[in-house]
């Protein structure tokens, strides 16, 4: 069974305080009385060592006997022994009589006569003179075997100052001093303490520890809610945040309040998150980087390989025929007409191999960024017209039905290499032209730039195809492709070299046909 911290918290602090108030309750009861005695007798002695210093014929020892027990909080009675060396003691009276055990008369040299009652004082006395009486039951002073100095017996009592009154709560501590005198008539020190009744005081005492200790456990309670809510918030929220981490989510932070060590490690739990956040950032985009190039190493890979395939392929047809005329040319008695008819097949098919490979040169220096841009600022009408003119003996040979319509404005771009892309786009165009021989040349601005496009009526283009076209080598229909002699580069040139210029381009399927479109910049204002 799982346990909280703020539970944990409670039960530890109420078991603190729990143990506190039944081990004070408990040490009061055993010790408390013992531990109160002793300290009263220390004070006892601490008087008795100032009273002592006085002299006991000076005037001004009530004085300073009164300064000491005010002091100390303590009453002093000082006897003497009273001599009574004129009093001859009787011989009648036998040893075992009441009267032989009459305490030694004294005199009062300080103290108030009616602090303690003479017949307590008089049994006191008597338990001095007689050793043996510290042993009975009912004896009230008893040696103080921790004291030792030359001259002086030191005892302690316990003294109920009335012994008639029916209330003996009222106490006294008493210690008392003999010091022998040079006059033989010894002087009788009685310092007592009033105290209340020990087991009464403790009982007391108890009562109030308990009353104290419910008053704080419910104070505590409060205390404790609040103090184990602000410990252990920090503590659950960095659990938090630190599951959030294993999930790799690092949108949650420690919200920092304190310079502790809660503080501390909330402080290092955000920076190593944010380390975290950026290492593993840094890593999907490294990985994003280099998936990216191995999907596009794999892709030239296969581009390479298609275009090696689809180059060999586009070359194996020329070369083979270019080799079975020139092995005719060698066999005997061919007239001239089939050997010039030989020739001209092997001419055709050289200047188709010669088209390729210039075309193969072409892309290869657009692909790999040789080739130069100039800009140049030119007509665009003008260039429209003068791309138009190169074409105009194949557009009448085929009965082409033109119509160019473009913006008179100036443009930048370079010329020959836009002139390689309109050219291409045509040359598309004049061999996929239908029965109708439509083909347009238009012209418009769109978003600050001009957009030339070509439409030639025909059949469409698959939409699954659309995007191929633009491929090396690639052929929509390739035995249409194979009668005009094309071998699937002029989209290729005309991607290519769009790309180098920046600008856009792209193919559409309209009505009754197929339109080509790219842009060109307009001149740029000065």
């Amino acid at each position: 069974m799982k346990t909280s911290i703020k539970s944990n918290l409670f039960f530890i602090t109420y078991g603190i305080i729990l143990s506190f108030i039944v081990g004070l309750v408990i040490l009061s009861n055993t010790y408390l009385e013992t531990f109160y005695k002793n300290y009263r007798e220390k004070t006892l002695l601490l008087a008795f060592q100032e009273i002592k210093t006085i002299d006991l014929t000076s005037e001004e020892l009530p004085s300073l006997v009164l300064e000491i027990e005010n002091n100390y909080n303590i009453s002093v009675q000082i006897l003497k022994e009273a001599d009574v060396s004129d009093v001859s003691p009787s011989d009648d009276i036998p040893e075992d009589d009441p009267f032989s055990q009459l305490p030694i008369p004294y005199d009062r040299i300080y103290g108030n006569e009616f602090s303690i009652r003479e017949g307590v004082i008089a049994k006191i006395m008597s338990e001095l003179q007689d050793d043996h009486a510290f042993s009975s039951s009912n004896a009230i002073v008893s040696p103080l075997d921790d004291y030792s100095e030359e001259g002086y017996l030191a005892f302690t009592a316990t003294i109920t100052p009335d012994p008639n009154q029916f209330n003996n709560d009222l106490q006294m501590l008493g210690l008392i001093v003999n010091a022998a005198q040079p006059d033989n008539l010894d002087v009788y020190y009685i310092l007592t303490v009033t105290f209340q009744s020990i087991q009464g005081s403790i009982a007391i005492f108890n009562s109030f520890t308990i009353i104290v200790g419910i008053f704080f456990m419910f104070l505590s309670a409060f205390i404790v809610y609040f103090a184990s809510y602000k410990f252990t918030n920090p503590i659950l929220q960095i659990t938090q945040v630190t599951k959030n981490m294993a999930g790799l989510d690092f949108s949650q932070k420690v919200t920092v309040t304190s310079t502790d060590e809660l503080g501390v490690l909330g402080e290092s739990i955000n920076k190593m998150s944010t380390q975290l956040e950026k290492s593993i950032s840094d890593l999907q985009s490294a990985n994003e980087k280099l998936s990216k190039d191995i999907e596009l190493k794999t892709k030239i890979d296969d581009m390479r390989k298609e275009f090696i395939a689809s180059a060999s392929h586009e070359l194996k047809t020329p070369i083979s025929l270019i080799l079975g005329y020139s092995e005719a040319l060698k066999l005997p008695g061919l007239d001239q007409e089939t050997i010039d008819d030989y020739l001209n097949i092997i001419m055709d098919e050289s200047n188709k191999m010669n088209k390729l490979v210039l075309g193969m040169l072409k892309l290869s220096q657009l692909e790999s960024g040789m080739s130069e841009v100039n800009l140049t600022t030119f007509s665009l009408k003008d260039f429209v017209d003068e791309t138009i003119r190169l074409y105009n003996i194949k557009f009448e040979e085929n009965q082409i039905h033109l119509q160019v319509n473009v913006d008179d404005m100036e443009i930048e771009s370079d010329y020959d290499q836009l002139q390689t892309v309109l050219t291409n786009i045509l040359t598309n165009a004049l061999h996929h032209v239908d029965k109708k021989k439509q083909i347009h040349i238009t012209s418009e601005t769109v978003d600050g730039v001009e957009r030339i496009n070509v439409y030639n009526s025909g059949v469409q283009i698959p939409d699954d195809l659309i995007d191929r076209i633009w491929e090396s080598f690639y052929k929509v229909d390739k035995a249409r492709t194979r009668s005009y002699g094309g071998q699937g580069l002029g989209l290729s040139i005309v991607r290519n070299t769009l790309n180098q210029l920046r600008q856009n381009y792209g193919v559409k399927n309209v009505e009754d046909g197929v339109m080509f479109y790219f842009t060109v910049n307009l001149k740029k204002e000065s």
